[in-house]
């Protein structure tokens, strides 16, 4: 789409007294709207050019222009365009320029007496009026009834610009409801816009102009779903990328505007060879391409490798070929082993992807859990420290604080660094808008940016546009909106030009579940020969005779472990489903060591999700540099801790957590005869996995049949019946019915109602208590729980600080702040101060035994230590 030849809106020219309306005010400067109007323009176009959309813009011209003529497409790309330079018009409103702009040019206007300051619903008010007339007089009346759609949906982006998307009936309603805030500006409000909008208003009360247009609007939906099935994807793809768009460009209009300084660069990735180059000369790489000149594609048969590295050179080569041929995919599985290195080999996808495609210009990483951030950062960071490319990696968390720019002159000290040279809205810009070539963030997030509604959530979309998004583990995700998830990221990537590449060691082929052809591959043609080598089949041995206990079962399980534990120069992980129960087997222990006089073997270490990164992060690093070490832990130990054991135990779940523990244990193949994993059942999974079909005893270890399946590794079979199971509930009638989803939500525009279906984590309401004590790093400096409170409540009461500076320094703050913050239930505990929702207690030592949060000690001491 060429924009040189759209018919851009003139504000003066249809706005009296233009250069009397200000946009924004700041200190003693003004904008007029003319300026603003012009500046958001601006940015649209430099979007559109750095980030490549022309592709994108193509392909929604594709799906919803076919068959309407070249006058008629050309009304539709101004409407798209000036939807961003018309969004303000608004602003005309004499009670927004005297109350909100301090404008006294309107001082003595009629209008004042409304009383009403707002701008966005007049802003689509007269965005219609004006489109209303330019379709109206299109000569060819057979496209009228698409171009009334998307004036209507672009106007419904218009009013929205300072909010949420909600639905769209509800603007509807506001249009023609007697009281609506859009009825009102057309009937009893008008006189506080008619002094500067000398164009006539074609709908009134009386023609009901816009009852029938709206009417046809939502037949020509209903009908366009008809027509093409899952059509209603595209109409929703397309308001949240126009949203994201205008959200962009007004706020990037803005700053430019405020802080007289243009926004440069959108953080995409021109020189793939800068990342590449530095990647391609880590010792691995060159490994794997010598193994590629002197090895690759000389052996067929691997049944007698003993060498790890040699499986994972064969994997990493037969991925990288299946993606070269078939480049054309959009979304590409990566099904392989636990610790077959699928990071590295995602990595190299990635840029490879960069590499060949043009309009590639970002790589997004997906994790179900921060610690697999952690531990994925930690090795990009190896990978390009020192370079001006890691700069250019960013984590967006709830934890990490915001990256923050720098600003040097050629001639100063890069060591002398201090607040002066600290870019702040440059920072946050970055941070809201993901500024960055490469970020690494979780899988809550990428959902919140796909299919949420508030103007945070939809900043960053267009930023996802012609990016590569590698999606981790995705069998963690809920598997009840599975057919949602795969369909519309199967719609996503079309029209928005992503590459998916989706991995696990137990990956779900969720294609399966969609009802039209998808556009995907399998990287790994041939599994088994990862699968059911040795050195990944037999790596670790499965021993099920515990689960024959169904009686005393704590009790013979410590038994158990204590005769193992006698074993010299092994390393045991124990995982359980509950924290209580892990809490009491590693008290249980504790106590017996205590008892024994130093004849217990084994050093005794807890993990649960109680323990912040601090306390986790050493008692890895003790794991990894000592044997004879006990490791008490739940589900948090399953991906993304990178610790290599002899031994495990493991409280029966679901089978994809079964092969996530699996790969703790002899990680590395250093174990010939290999290790050992012994499974039990003592806590009920189905209470923790309350909505996933996986938990029924059929589809888990009970049954000898799944059995059979984790110890061959064929969990295609044991996928082809969850989705089927899937498949079946998505017809029934019920609210997961997914053809119901579409009619009603999704065609409609229901954005509220699709944000809720597509919440990843159920989270039942639980209160965050700040335990104040002191907490020792990894590097020795000590932190002090009483003085992060004080810094926070500092930066909060702080009116005088630029918002821009406050925003980052509060990420800051807040990284500090999660060491000291746990989650309860319940909320009858005394504090002595608050912040909202978080509570501050004092004596934080005292809730803490042997270094760990106690719980129990927390619900029956609430009272008695403060």
């Amino acid at each position: 789409m060429d924009f040189r030849i759209v018919d851009k809106f003139n504000v003066n020219e249809f706005i009296s007294n233009s250069d009397k309306i200000y946009a924004h005010t700041h200190e003693d400067r003004r904008e007029t709207l003319q300026v603003h109007s012009q500046l958001s323009i601006y940015y649209l176009e430099k979007i559109i050019r750095l980030k490549q959309l022309e592709n994108v813009l193509d392909n929604f011209q594709d799906v919803f222009l076919g068959d309407i003529t070249e006058e008629g497409k050309s009304i539709f790309w101004d409407m798209f365009y000036n939807t961003i330079g018309m969004h303000d018009l608004g602003k005309i409103n004499c009670n927004y320029q005297y109350h909100k702009m301090k404008n006294q040019y309107f001082k003595k206007s009629k209008g004042l007496q409304c009383n009403n300051t707002k701008h966005s619903m007049l802003s689509s008010l007269i965005y219609m009026n004006h489109y209303l007339n330019v379709i109206r007089n299109h000569s060819n009346k057979g496209d009228q009834n698409l171009l009334y759609t998307f004036m209507l949906l672009n106007a419904y982006a218009i009013s929205k610009h300072h909010g949420s998307l909600d639905r769209f009936s509800d603007f509807e309603n506001k249009f023609l409801e007697n009281g609506g805030e859009g009825k009102l500006l057309y009937t009893e409000q008008s006189n506080i816009f008619t002094e500067n909008y000398d164009t006539p208003l074609l709908f009134t009360q009386r023609n009901k102009l816009l009852d029938r247009i709206f009417k046809v609007v939502k037949i020509t939906l209903s009908n366009m779903e008809k027509l093409e099935n899952e059509s209603s994807f595209y109409i929703y793809i397309y308001e949240k990328i126009l949203m994201s768009l205008l959200f962009s460009c007004d706020y990037y209009a803005t700053s430019h505007f405020k802080n007289e300084k243009e926004v440069e660069n959108f953080g995409e990735i021109n020189d793939i060879e800068e990342f590449y180059k530095i990647y391609k000369d880590t010792k691995i790489y060159k490994g794997i391409r010598k193994y590629e000149e002197n090895e690759y594609g000389n052996v067929e048969v691997f049944d007698d490798v003993t060498d790890i590295n040699i499986m994972r050179n064969e994997l990493f080569l037969d991925a990288e070929s299946m993606l070269l041929k078939n480049m054309d995919k959009n979304i590409f599985y990566l099904e392989a082993p636990t610790g077959s290195g699928k990071s590295n080999v995602s990595f190299n996808l990635a840029f490879r992807m960069v590499e060949k495609f043009e309009n590639i210009n970002k790589i997004f990483y997906i994790y179900p859990f921060n610690t697999l951030i952690e531990q994925n950062i930690a090795t990009l960071n190896n990978i390009f420290k020192g370079s001006k490319v890691e700069d250019e990696i960013a984590v967006i968390n709830s934890i990490v604080p915001i990256k923050t720019h720098i600003n040097l002159d050629d001639n100063e000290d890069s060591d002398a660094i201090n607040e002066k040279h600290k870019d702040y809205v440059r920072s946050l810009l970055s941070r809201q808008f993901l500024h960055y070539p490469i970020v690494l963030t979780t899988h809550v997030s990428i959902f919140n940016y796909l299919f949420g509604t508030s103007k945070e959530n939809l900043f960053p979309l267009s930023q996802i546009a012609n990016s590569v998004i590698i999606l981790d583990e995705i069998q963690s995700y809920r598997n009840d909106i599975w057919k949602e998830i795969i369909t519309f990221l199967s719609h996503y990537s079309k029209i928005l030009n992503i590459k998916v590449i989706i991995m696990s060691a137990t990956l779900p082929k969720l294609d399966k579940l969609v009802n039209t052809k998808t556009n995907t591959v399998n990287l790994i043609e041939n599994r088994e020969k990862y699968f059911n080598n040795k050195i990944f089949k037999s790596r670790v041995q499965l021993d099920f005779c515990l689960l024959n206990i169904t009686e005393n079962v704590f009790e013979n399980l410590l038994d158990h472990v204590i005769n193992i534990s006698e074993k010299e120069d092994v390393n045991i992980l124990i995982e359980f489903i509950k924290k209580k129960t892990a809490n009491k087997f590693f008290e249980y222990l504790g106590e017996l060591k205590a008892k024994s006089n130093g004849a217990f073997p084994k050093e005794i270490r807890l993990i649960t999700g109680d323990d912040n990164s601090i306390d986790r992060n050493r008692i890895i690093e003790e794991i990894k540099n000592n044997k004879n070490i006990i490791l008490v832990a739940t589900q948090v130990i399953e991906a993304g801790v990178d610790i290599d054991m002899e031994i495990g135990y493991k409280d029966i779940s679901m089978l994809d957590s079964e092969e996530q523990f699996l790969g703790r244990i002899n990680r590395s193949c250093k174990i010939p005869e290999g290790g050992i994993v012994y499974f039990f059942n003592l806590d009920n999974a189905a209470t923790i996995y309350l909505k996933d079909v996986r938990k029924e005893k059929t589809l888990t270890l009970l049954s000898d049949y799944i059995r059979d399946i984790l110890v061959d590794k064929n969990f295609s079979n044991y996928y082809d019946y969850v989705l089927d199971y899937l498949n079946d509930r998505s017809t029934d009638h019920t609210d997961k019915n997914f053809g119901e989803f579409i009619n009603k939500y999704i065609n409609k525009l229901d954005f509220t109602e699709v944000e809720k279906r597509m919440t990843l984590i159920d989270e039942r309401y639980e209160y965050s208590v700040f335990l104040s004590r002191k907490i020792e790093m990894l590097d020795g400096e000590i932190l002090d729980g009483e003085e992060v409170w004080d810094q926070y409540i500092e930066l909060l009461e702080d009116n005088e600080m630029d918002y821009a500076e406050k925003k980052v320094k509060l990420s800051e703050a807040k990284s500090k702040l999660n060491y000291f913050i746990y989650k309860v239930e319940e909320n009858d505990f005394v504090y002595e101060k608050n912040i909202g929702d978080l509570y501050y207690i004092s004596d934080g030592d005292n809730y803490f035994k042997n270094g760990k949060f106690d719980r129990e000690n927390f619900k029956k001491g609430i009272g008695v230590f403060i």
